[in-house]
């Protein structure tokens, strides 16, 4: 009998550690955060920038994949830069991508 407990005592314990496990998480979203260093004439880069960025398939003579984003007045302090992109649901497959930044001085 005491053999029996344990073994359900056992199952059971296991099977709760087993649901504990199950966690409903919120679905992710698209856009993703980029971090980035300029420089400006050799020196870290200070002050706003407009910058573009486009993504494509190929290093060379590729598919632009997803939309262009501009971002207008990004705070470029010592040469660091934040900024969140989404090209979209579709953008990120599993394939190569790269990634064309453009920058403009205010």
């Amino acid at each position: 009998m005491n053999s029996t407990k344990s073994i359900l005592t056992f199952l059971i314990f296991t099977l709760l550690s087993l649901l504990s496990g199950i966690v409903t998480a919120a679905p992710l979203g698209t856009a993703f955060t980029y971090q980035g260093k300029l420089t400006d004439g050799g020196a870290p880069a200070n002050g706003n920038y407009d910058l573009k960025f486009t993504l494509f398939d190929a290093a060379t003579n590729g598919n632009q994949v997803g939309v262009t984003l501009t971002n207008v007045a990004i705070a470029v302090s010592n040469g660091l830069f934040t900024t969140t992109l989404d090209f979209g649901a579709d953008a990120f497959s599993g394939d190569t991508r790269w990634l064309e930044i453009g920058v403009q001085t205010q």
